[in-house]
């Protein structure tokens, strides 16, 4: 074995779930490793640089309902990382759905959060795991570049379809009813695009709009979000569950010009930019009971993240931390 390659803890996945489990083990006196696939932290919280500025094009926003995540909420509010959006949005009739607490949202982008967590932890990006098996006590986990880990602990925080390929890769078992239920979770996915045009978008002053569902779901302007009084949009559009599924596999510029057309009566003077995303787990449909999954006593292994008791970033948040304390107990 390579020792440089072996860690007693790693964590797979630097979303906000890994992150947040990674920050109290690092807290606690741990040193776990964070690996990612993508070239930064953020998972579905990442955003996409333009020439006009940045455009988060997954989560828009996040609230805050369980004290837990409102104390770290409250801490990066201390810290000018995030500001409170609105109460709310409204539709295409006007009428404003209303939310009850702030839909917080963060003037640098939405990863900036995420950077926050990050800051001091061990995290190796661009290392996408192709399988994890069992090997001597303990768990080993192979990249597409060529590389291996070993680790004693591992928190696994992926969306539960690629976890659980992961582990299938690597012929690991897991209880039949756990992986049972793992099985049973899926997720919409969501097509969407990131859109600068020359003129500021008609949409309602606070800049986002629910939509009927299909062919959109959700419309919200950067530039007005954060407060910019540039007349160029920076526009983020999410396509509707059906049509996301239904256009999957479709050509991505005929695709476009669909959500394009359907955008239309939003979007105001020369389109600037215009980029395609493919978000193959955007919510959970189904989440698992409890807020993390303990799979294997010895080696340790743990699945946390959105599909586990509560979808969305705050339940991304307490997942991580359920398993990380699950993990220390």
């Amino acid at each position: 074995m390579n020792s440089a390659n072996y860690h007693p803890i790693i964590v797979l996945g630097a979303g906000m779930s890994g992150l947040a489990a990674a920050s109290l083990l690092s807290q606690s006196g741990c040193s776990p490793l964070v690996l990612d696939k993508a070239r930064g932290v953020g998972g579905r919280m990442s955003r996409r640089r333009t020439e006009w500025g940045p455009i988060d094009h997954g989560a828009s926003f996040f609230q805050a309902r369980h004290p837990l995540f409102q104390k770290q909420v409250d801490a990066w509010l201390q810290q000018g990382l995030v500001f409170s959006w609105s109460r709310g949005f409204s539709d295409e009739s006007g009428h404003r759905r209303e939310s009850g607490v702030p839909c917080y949202a963060c003037s640098e982008g939405m990863n900036a959060v995420l950077k926050d967590l990050a800051r001091g932890l061990d995290i190796h990006t661009r290392q996408k795991v192709q399988r994890v098996c069992g090997v001597q006590d303990q768990w080993q986990l192979e990249t597409e570049g060529g590389e291996t880990y070993r680790t004693d602990a591992l928190l696994m925080t992926a969306p539960v379809p690629q976890s659980l390929e992961l582990l299938n890769q690597g012929k690991v078992s897991l209880d039949d009813s756990h992986r049972s239920a793992l099985a049973s979770i899926d997720y919409e996915p969501c097509l969407a695009l990131m859109v600068v045009t020359s003129q500021k978008s008609p949409l309602p002053e606070d800049g986002g709009l629910w939509l009927s569902g299909e062919p959109l779901s959700w419309i919200a302007d950067q530039s007005r979000k954060t407060g910019s009084e540039n007349a160029i949009s920076r526009l983020v559009l999410h396509a509707g569950p059906d049509f996301s599924r239904t256009h999957w596999d479709e050509d991505p510029e005929k695709v476009t010009e669909e959500i394009l057309k359907a955008a239309d009566p939003w979007l105001a003077g020369e389109r600037l930019s215009v980029q395609y995303h493919r978000w193959r787990y955007k919510t959970p449909l189904k989440v698992f009971p409890e807020p993390c999954l303990k799979a294997h006593a010895k080696p340790a292994l743990f699945l946390a993240g959105d599909g586990f008791q509560r979808s969305g970033v705050e339940g991304a948040y307490l997942s991580g931390r359920a398993a990380a304390q699950a993990l220390l107990s």
